[in-house]
C-alpha cells in the first residue's frame, strides 16, 4: 500500500519542524528501525502510519530511483562534457564570428531544418 498525499504530506512537516527526530532518522543506516522512529513521532503527532507502510514506501523509492539511468546527454551534462551538436554550433560561431549562428537562428525561425536540434547558438 501507498501512502496518501495527505500523509506525506503530513509526515514531511513533520520532519521540517522536528529537527531532532530528523537528525535521529539520517543517524540510522537501517530502513525498519528509521520507519519505526517515524511512526512512533507520527503516532505522537495524530498522524496515521504504520511501520509496515513506511518501510513499503522507502523500498519502492529506494528502487524507483535504482531503476533511474540518465541518457548519454544527461551524463555528458553532468560531467561537463558538451554535445556534437553544441561543439558543432560553438566552432561554427567562431570561425564565422558569430555569422553562421545568425544564419541558423535565422532558418530556424523560418521554419528550415539544417541538420541542427537547437534554435539559436
Amino acid at each position: 500500500m501507498s501512502l496518501s498525499a495527505p500523509t506525506l504530506s503530513a509526515l514531511q512537516a513533520l520532519m521540517t519542524q522536528d529537527t531532532a527526530l530528523l537528525a535521529q532518522v539520517q543517524a540510522t543506516d537501517d530502513a525498519a528501525q528509521a520507519a519505526a522512529t517515524i511512526a512512533q513521532a507520527a503516532a505522537r503527532q495524530g498522524i496515521a502510519v504504520s511501520e509496515t507502510d513506511l518501510h513499503t514506501h522507502f523500498s519502492q523509492a529506494r528502487q524507483a530511483v535504482a531503476d533511474q539511468s540518465l541518457s548519454d546527454g544527461q551524463l555528458e551534462s553532468v560531467a561537463g562534457g558538451i554535445t556534437n551538436d553544441q561543439f558543432a554550433m560553438l566552432m561554427a560561431s567562431l570561425m564565422t564570428l558569430g555569422i553562421a549562428c545568425a544564419i541558423i537562428s535565422i532558418a530556424h525561425a523560418a521554419g528550415d531544418k539544417i541538420g541542427f536540434d537547437k534554435k539559436q547558438c
